[in-house]
């Protein structure tokens, strides 16, 4: 369970699946995002499906995953055909996903429906698992309510029973423990089904206990917009602050609060202030280690290492339209570990792209320079060196982050500006690290200008690292 005892977890992981305003374009599979902040979420394996569920007709919609006491990953979520199953797989890693089954939890009640947006707790006073979702009984949709049954090991379970009931339609439960207490935010149905008795636009409440299986009473004059669902929470302990995120399903995007006490809650956050991935739909999001962070990056960020050091420029791409090092990005970060001899003069370290469309790193005179252009617009910042320590190993970095340029030296950020344009365009140049290969995003040509020292660990990634995951990944 999400709580606000969880003390300096400060990386963060989005499970998701992906659909377009009014549930067009779908990508009904097991999608990630990372976040440092809870609020600027990107998209690892370039937005695309990571695993698949074989279940049924093979759809995995709103997924919910946490860790339970054993170290085990859980991921439960709803599936179909429509009926009285959800979906369940375990991992080690959130990587190898195994042991996927269908649940059947409403096995035993008549006339189910359907059940869905599943999500569960761990209770550690019963030592067990409380899962629970929305599961409509009768002839149709319209008489949702919560049900819940009880596991220790995920194959035998508890007769399932009513969990939550306010007289009203809900789906899209989800819990969270602050100072003792357990809250709870839902979906109001109700007008989906009854808009003369219920006029209002379906939206998301929170409600409030003393235990985890309730009784939960609302908590008056606390909701998420209208024509919102799923929502979910997120404790950012570096802020001392609970994000409730919720999902615009007819606009296709996502909407953040945030709150330090479950209380009281700040309007909507302004657009400008938080970032998902496109078509991103009813999410999870959850802390995760340093190195549980490490390896997904490395499995679904890292483009490319080279780890081998050498002393003179390697050509990585040759001329062309196609292949690494000429695909248009709009997030981009490359890092590697240098062995200057000399910081005098021009000595360039990444050269990817030409003077109309590209990324380049350069050494000049003591100062480490970064460039990136589109369609012949430039930006290029620059930072001072320090005193770098001639003939020893230090750690550079450069990311490009839809604009925004920022250098980085032994994991300190030296530099950073705003382009006017976010997309790089796909380019056709030679490129590669350790010297320059032809005309380079600075707008300079002529000469290879090699750098004069070793360059190894140079890693391309399709993410823009942020401080923290620099200093993870490189050791600074």
């Amino acid at each position: 369970m999400l709580t606000s005892s969880n003390n300096n977890q400060n990386a963060f992981l989005m499970g998701y699946f992906r659909s377009g305003p009014g549930q067009t374009h779908k990508v009904e599979k097991l999608h990630y995002a990372y976040s440092r902040d809870g609020k600027h979420w990107y998209e690892l394996n370039n937005n695309k499906p990571l695993w698949a569920s074989s279940l049924g007709e093979g759809i995995l919609r709103d997924p919910y995953i946490s860790k339970g006491p054993d170290g085990k990953w859980h991921l439960v979520f709803t599936i179909r055909p429509l009926g009285p199953t959800i979906g369940y797989a375990t991992s080690d890693d959130l990587i190898h996903w195994k042991e996927e089954r269908a649940l059947p939890v409403m096995k035993d009640i008549p006339e189910t429906v359907n059940s869905w947006a599943p999500e569960f707790s761990y209770d550690q006073a019963n030592g067990d698992f409380i899962i629970y979702w929305a599961s409509s009984v009768g002839e149709d949709l319209s008489n949702s309510k919560h049900f819940c049954t009880r596991t220790k090991d995920w194959k035998t379970f508890s007769k399932t029973e009513l969990f939550y009931d306010p007289g009203f339609q809900t789906i899209d439960a989800s819990l969270a423990e602050h100072d003792g207490k357990y809250y709870m935010a839902i979906k109001d149905e109700s007008h989906v089904y009854e808009p003369l008795k219920y006029p209002h636009p379906p939206m998301n409440f929170l409600a409030v206990s003393d235990q985890m299986e309730g009784p939960y009473e609302i908590i008056p004059n606390v909701q998420t917009p209208d024509y919102t669902e799923g929502p979910e929470f997120l404790w950012v302990d570096k802020e001392k602050k609970w994000l409730l995120f919720y999902d615009y399903w007819a606009y296709g995007k996502f909407g953040v609060m945030e709150s330090s006490d479950m209380t009281q809650w700040s309007n909507e956050l302004d657009e400008g202030m938080i970032r998902f991935p496109y078509r991103a739909r009813h999410a999870t999001m959850f802390p995760i280690s340093e190195q549980e962070l490490q390896r997904l990056l490395d499995r679904y960020a890292l483009l490319v290492q080279y780890r081998t050091p050498t002393y003179s420029p390697v050509r990585v791409a040759a001329e062309g339209t196609k292949g690494f090092f000429h695909d248009a990005f709009s997030m981009r970060s490359v890092t590697m570990e240098i062995q200057p001899q000399s910081v005098s003069g021009t000595h360039v370290l990444l050269d990817e792209g030409d003077s109309d469309n590209g990324l380049a790193l350069r050494i000049q005179d003591g100062r480490l320079e970064g460039a990136v252009c589109s369609h012949g617009n430039r930006l290029i910042v620059s930072g001072e060196l320090g005193l770098m320590e001639l003939s020893q190993w230090h750690s550079i970095a450069v990311t490009y982050d839809e604009g925004k340029l920022c250098l980085y030296v032994n994991g300190a950020a030296i530099a950073e500006g705003s382009a006017s344009f976010a997309l790089v365009k796909a380019h056709d140049r030679a490129g590669g690290y350790g010297g320059r290969f032809g005309a380079d995003a600075f707008g300079d040509q002529g000469g290879k200008l090699a750098f004069d020292g070793g360059i190894k660990n140079v890693r391309v990634y399709s993410v823009p690292l942020q401080k923290e995951d620099i200093i993870l990944i490189t050791g600074s």
